[in-house]
């Protein structure tokens, strides 16, 4: 088994002087950055714990958040205050995540687009001893997510990530002639779909744990309303790191706990797999291809 079991992300220089008294105005009167720790993962922006003592001598637990990739801001220029009004509606439906502390939307006073978030207990779990326990447990995440309704607050309509439309039949695939159907059966009109809240991002990377439970879901800047089967397909696609079956299981837990049957439509439209690092994962996505024609048919 070939298992991806770290996310490094890309490293961005730490918090600027400018960024420090932002973080401290934020916070209020007498606040002062104590400690800033740079956090794994993150390939758009810079995520840094910081520590913060208030008056009384309390220290704040927080986690700074700066885009300093300047491309995706290009692409994005409203990411930040998008994922500071995400925050605020998931404190209102009660959802375990970061609370918000302020946002810079511009980058006027922090030095760049900013958030500032509570920082959560736990840590990554990537190396579950009770392999279906652990599914189960992500699969419980997403009905309280998928029941929000956002009003008032405006939220993102939903990208496609990974177009299979425009992928040619990959030269290293064992069967070309299912990628060839599976890229024809994506061409046609969608089926019909109701809009719902998505994470959009949900995956074990954006999960933290403490004594086998999550504690809190991480990375909302992309959080949309679309096809409800899209977490479901994202973290299955994942999930292809353990394996074909352990996609496969995900599955079977997620309608368990939902009681919804995920449209294999969403899933294959959004599968577009770059080349393999390995031949466990060629093996592994050219299963989850034929599946995936399987199911459509």
């Amino acid at each position: 088994m070939s298992v991806t079991m770290a996310w490094p992300g890309t490293r961005f220089l730490p918090p600027t002087p400018m960024a420090k008294r932002w973080v401290e105005k934020a916070v209020g009167n007498g606040a002062e950055v104590i400690r800033v720790r740079r956090l794994s993962g993150g390939t758009a922006s810079a995520v840094h714990a910081v520590d913060v003592r208030v008056a009384g001598g309390t220290a704040l637990r927080l986690v700074l958040r700066r885009h300093l990739l300047f491309s995706f801001l290009q692409e994005e220029p409203d990411v930040a205050e998008r994922e500071a009004r995400n925050l605020q509606l998931l404190e209102r439906a009660g959802i375990a995540a970061p609370r918000l502390v302020a946002v810079d939307p511009s980058g006027d006073e922090c030095d760049v687009p900013a958030v500032l978030m509570t920082r959560m207990p736990g840590q990554l779990e990537l190396k579950p001893g009770n392999l279906d326990l652990w599914l189960r447990r992500m699969a419980e995440l997403l009905p309280p997510i998928h029941a929000i309704d956002p009003r008032p607050f405006h939220v993102q309509e939903w990208k496609i990530w990974y177009d299979l439309r425009k992928l040619d039949v990959p030269a290293w695939a064992s069967r070309p002639d299912v990628w060839r159907q599976l890229i024809d059966s994506v061409r046609g009109p969608w089926p019909r779909f109701r809009p719902r809240f998505v994470h959009r991002d949900f995956q074990h990377y954006n999960v933290l744990w403490s004594r086998g439970r999550p504690t809190s879901v991480l990375d909302w800047d992309s959080a949309s309303m679309g096809p409800v089967e899209l977490d479901h397909n994202h973290f299955r696609y994942n999930l292809l790191d353990f394996g074909f079956e352990v996609a496969e299981r995900f599955s079977v837990i997620y309608r368990e706990v939902t009681g919804e049957d995920p449209n294999p439509f969403w899933e294959a439209l959004n599968f577009a797999p770059g080349p393999p690092r390995s031949a466990f994962q060629r093996e592994t996505v050219d299963r989850f291809a034929a599946s995936l024609l399987a199911k459509l048919r």
